[in-house]
């Protein structure tokens, strides 16, 4: 799955989104003729984003670690946990290595 690299058009008033430092980011305003994203950042405060997800403030819009990063859904995050059975490694077709 690819990510829309126009976050306004997935961004929803409420969510929670990521930084690139992997903190909470909670939308409270979006302003499409601005082309602007507004919020709240865990640690840090009131923020906005451009529509790519850059932050508004970075020094020469360099990219940084409060840059907006767009949810992805992988299969890995949606599939269940993965389970290992402990009789299947101990049986002794299934030994992939050697003990003395």
């Amino acid at each position: 799955m690819t990510v829309d690299p126009n976050l306004l058009a997935v961004c929803r008033i409420g969510t929670i989104y990521r930084t690139r430092d992997r903190r909470d980011a909670r939308i409270e305003r979006i302003c499409p003729e601005e082309g602007l994203i507004y919020g709240q950042v865990q640690m840090h405060g009131a923020c906005a984003w451009r529509t790519d997800g850059r932050y508004r403030d970075a020094p020469f819009g360099a990219a940084g670690p409060l840059d907006l990063v767009a949810p992805v859904e992988t299969a890995s995050a949606t599939a269940g946990p993965r389970r290992a059975s402990v009789k299947e490694a101990l049986e002794e077709q299934s030994r992939h290595f050697c003990c003395d």
